[in-house]
């Protein structure tokens, strides 16, 4: 009996270690993957720069947007995801490009600055444009409209109106200059209404969903990082005082801040093994 009893206990764990197996062969798969790519992108390309770090931030970013596109595909629907987060994104993205896609000024100076950065970027527009596609097509009857309430209008106009007043002048063009600052500080932003719809969701976070912040939250220590060593580089010729290199890092460290509480429960959840679970207190 005993031998019995030890033979369908065994039985059991392999079925259970399958479905688990299967059940994360496609995180597992992406991982990686993007792994590979950082891998064979530092040995051929990055030149050993310290530069290639704001590269390394981008692609941290681009695997949290294929981590949420992964969670709609296995869901089949787009429960949890705030389309206007996407949409905050989708224009920081692109205001972006319009200055690496012409200008030099922000772009590493190793060679992943020559075409693998700006890549990365496309790509991630592209995933979040088919995310946006899904939120307000496809997938439309699981999207919570209701819970995705926080106006995004604002935080736009106010980046633009910002980035006009305080931006770098490393493209010596103004508006490139301005769409590069704005990008910042709309992605500075673009998370908040990601956190409050969850928060009025009750505060369960899906695993991919968990992952996909904590990825762009990498993404921004990342580049803050780069920022911190390099920040002096922005002070306009003919001022005393380095108000652009001020705002772009009042710009990363905010976002930080933004994403303090959330990281403290994911690290938390991942630590004891549990769900991620917002407590009623979380504050954005």
């Amino acid at each position: 009996m005993a031998q019995f009893d030890t033979a369908v206990t065994l039985s059991q764990i392999k079925r259970g270690g399958s479905k688990l197996v299967k059940k994360n062969a496609d995180e597992g798969f992406i991982y990686f993957v993007f792994a590979a790519m950082v891998v064979a992108s530092a040995q051929m390309l990055s030149d050993r720069v310290f530069s290639a770090i704001i590269t390394l931030g981008a692609a941290f970013q681009c695997l949290g947007f294929v981590l949420l596109r992964l969670k709609v595909r296995k869901q089949h629907g787009v429960q949890g995801i705030s389309g206007k987060s996407l949409q905050l994104y989708a224009v920081a993205l692109c205001c972006r490009l319009f200055s690496t896609l012409q200008f030099n000024g922000y772009l590493p100076v190793d060679r992943t600055g020559d075409w693998l950065y700006q890549l990365v970027d496309l790509v991630a527009l592209g995933v979040v444009y088919t995310l946006i596609v899904m939120v307000r097509n496809t997938h439309n009857a699981t999207y919570h409209y209701e819970f995705d309430t926080c106006s995004i209008r604002w935080f736009v106009l106010g980046a633009f109106i910002l980035s006009f007043f305080i931006h770098p002048h490393l493209n010596n063009r103004k508006i490139p200059d301005m769409t590069w600052t704005c990008a910042l500080y709309i992605e500075t932003v673009a998370m908040i209404p990601q956190l409050w719809m969850l928060f009025k969701m009750g505060g369960e976070v899906e695993s991919l969903a968990s992952h996909f912040i904590a990825c762009v939250f990498m993404s921004r220590v990342l580049m803050m990082t780069f920022w911190v060593n390099t920040y002096h580089e922005l002070k306009p010729k003919e001022s005393d005082f380095n108000l652009p290199g001020f705002g772009v890092m009042g710009a990363q460290l905010l976002q930080c801040v933004i994403f303090a509480d959330f990281m403290y429960y994911y690290v938390r959840s991942i630590r004891n093994n549990t769900k991620l679970v917002l407590p009623s207190s979380f504050a954005i």
